[in-house]
C-alpha cells in the first residue's frame, strides 16, 4: 500500500550552500535528506562528487547547507516524529550562472498525511454477527 503524500514545501533555498555546485554533479530531481542538527538548525545532504585523491570522482554523502528559518518551523517536527519525507532538489543555479557569482539550491519536500491531518490508517473491518436478526 502506498501512503499518499502532500507537499509540505513547494520550493525552499538552502542557504549557507557548502558546496561548489558547477563541480558537484548534483542534478534538478536528486534526492536530498534533512537531519536536524543539535543546534536546531536543518542540513541538508545529497550524493554529491567527491574526488579521491584529486583524480577519480566518487559520490559521496555531502552537505549541502541549511534550511532557512520559515522552512525549519515547518519541518522540525516532522523531523522529530521520523516521518517518511521525500526531499528533492528542484531548482539548481550553479556559481558560473549566478549574477552574483554564488550559487543557488532550492528544494521540495513531501510528506505522508495521516499523522498531519489526523488521519488514521484504515482500520480492517471486523465482521461480527448481524443485529437484530
Amino acid at each position: 500500500m502506498q501512503d499518499i503524500l502532500q507537499v509540505l514545501i513547494h520550493k525552499a533555498p538552502v542557504q549557507d550552500v557548502q558546496l561548489h555546485i558547477g563541480k558537484s554533479g548534483l542534478c534538478i530531481g536528486d534526492a536530498a535528506e534533512l537531519q536536524l542538527q543539535a543546534d536546531g538548525r536543518i542540513g541538508i545532504y545529497a550524493l554529491a562528487k567527491r574526488p579521491l585523491l584529486g583524480l577519480l570522482p566518487r559520490r559521496s554523502l555531502r552537505h549541502l547547507g541549511f534550511l532557512g528559518p520559515a522552512a525549519t518551523a515547518v519541518m522540525t517536527e516532522p523531523l522529530q516524529h521520523s516521518d517518511h519525507l521525500r526531499v528533492r532538489i528542484v531548482g539548481l543555479t550553479p556559481e558560473h550562472l549566478s549574477p552574483n557569482g554564488a550559487a543557488e539550491i532550492y528544494i521540495s519536500v513531501w510528506s505522508n498525511t495521516h499523522r498531519m491531518m489526523g488521519v488514521r490508517p484504515p482500520v480492517p473491518l471486523q465482521v461480527g454477527p448481524l443485529q437484530g436478526s
